[in-house]
């Protein structure tokens, strides 16, 4: 896989062509940038570290996915209603996000 297919698959990284600083022996300039503009320059070490990166959102489609074809178009439909229900209480103890999580293992767990 070449640099620039890695840089184009990458949504958080800048283009590979920009890493270097002004000039080919430059340094970065930490003291006006600071530290997080290096970070923000960094590609992945590792391939699964972008996947990895968005976990919770890939089970979650790969969930709703399973939910929709073994049960219908309105499950996953029904429970996204409730999840954005709940989200909008601002005031959530510990228990409800709890009881949530065990009604989406109860859900998920087929």
């Amino acid at each position: 896989m070449n640099a620039r297919g890695l840089g184009s698959q990458l949504k958080d990284s800048i283009p590979v062509t920009e890493l270097s600083a002004s000039g080919p022996f430059e340094q970065h300039d930490l003291l006006r940038k600071g530290l997080p503009c290096v970070k923000n320059e960094l590609l992945p070490s590792h391939p699964p570290e972008l996947s990895e990166k968005n976990f919770q959102l890939n089970q979650d489609k790969m969930n709703f996915s399973t939910l929709r074809n073994i049960q219908g178009l309105f499950a996953p439909l029904k429970l996204q209603m409730e999840f954005k229900a709940v989200q909008h209480v601002q005031l959530l103890t510990h228990e409800i996000n709890c009881g949530i999580d065990i009604e989406l293992f109860i859900i998920f767990s087929f």
